[in-house]
């Protein structure tokens, strides 16, 4: 597990010298526990109160830009990264279409926020090194309308994970899935996938490497 433990010590700024430990098990539970001395839960956890005020596709944009995200509504053909552009009225008439959180800093609680969002057809995990299977237990929320899924290069993903909580999105018609390095096989996970779900495409290519160098972000370089 010698890259998880790279890749969480480059976040030393933001984590206990005790996530240094060769047993994954409990570093899992003390890099996720972080937020007891950190800004993790303020950043994450569902405002009830705020969802009823402004809803929750309104408290889930906030989420994903509080977090350094980016969400696209039903409404409109370009990403929204920017908190201070949400719409100030008419919280009612914007839905969530898509939620990308590339390289942010969300954990497991956050996707709470997944919770009666009618409308979310696509989700992207891109980089998330603070979320774990806990994450995607939260994806039975939207299994009626999410159609198209990304989870890569997030260290805390695993197969027991995947195995666990996609099998059952059954309106899923795309899933990218690569670069996870807690899964061992990915041919054997995306052979069970492909059993539980015949009717969603499972790509385990990163879609990047065809492209030019200068066209790569520097979220997808190595």
């Amino acid at each position: 597990h010698t890259r998880l433990l790279r890749c969480l010590a480059s976040r030393s700024n933001k984590l206990s010298p005790t996530v240094l430990s060769p047993h994954r098990l409990h570093l899992q539970f003390v890099y996720q526990t972080r937020q007891f001395w950190g800004v993790d839960v303020a950043f994450n956890k569902v405002d009830e109160e705020r969802v009823k005020l402004a809803g929750p596709d309104r408290a889930a944009a906030e989420w994903v830009l509080r977090n350094g995200g980016a969400i696209k509504w039903t409404t409109s053909t370009k990403k929204l990264a920017d908190y201070n552009m949400l719409p100030s009225t008419d919280f009612e008439h914007y839905k969530l279409e898509e939620i990308d959180l590339t390289a942010t800093d969300v954990i497991g609680l956050g996707f709470a926020h997944l919770k009666d969002l009618k409308h979310l057809k696509k989700v992207v995990m891109h980089g998330v090194r603070s979320a774990g299977d806990d994450a995607l237990a939260y994806l039975h929320h939207v299994q009626d309308t999410l159609e198209h899924l990304e989870i890569s290069r997030c260290p805390m993903i695993t197969e027991k994970g995947l195995l666990k909580h996609l099998s059952e999105m059954k309106k899923l018609r795309h899933l990218v899935i690569y670069d996870l390095i807690e899964i061992r096989n990915l041919q054997a996970v995306v052979d069970s996938l492909q059993k539980a779900m015949p009717w969603c495409t499972i790509d385990t290519t990163n879609p990047w490497l065809t492209k030019p160098a200068d066209d790569v972000p520097d979220s997808q370089k190595n």
